[in-house]
């Protein structure tokens, strides 16, 4: 293995413990980095549901008050 550097070998100073904790240390940052993606989509989701209901409780106004309309419109041509 002249002139190559392999794993292992005295002249690179990389060796497979080193390789192991590197690949660890990028495991950890993307456990990090996934959990505070996981929260913000969670708050997401809680903010979307939030205006799924304000929309729903205004479509209910929209049509209680869209009968109370129609209601005066016939009163008032009967």
């Amino acid at each position: 293995m002249k002139g190559k550097n392999a794993i292992g070998t005295k002249g690179n100073g990389i060796t497979k413990k080193d390789l192991q904790s590197f690949k660890d240390e990028i495991i950890q940052q993307f456990h990090i980095i996934s959990e505070g993606l996981i929260d913000r989509m969670k708050v997401l989701a809680e903010g979307n549901s939030g205006i799924l209901l304000r929309l729903d409780r205004i479509q209910d106004e929209n049509k209680h008050e869209h009968l109370q309309t129609r209601s005066l419109i016939k009163i008032s041509f009967s």
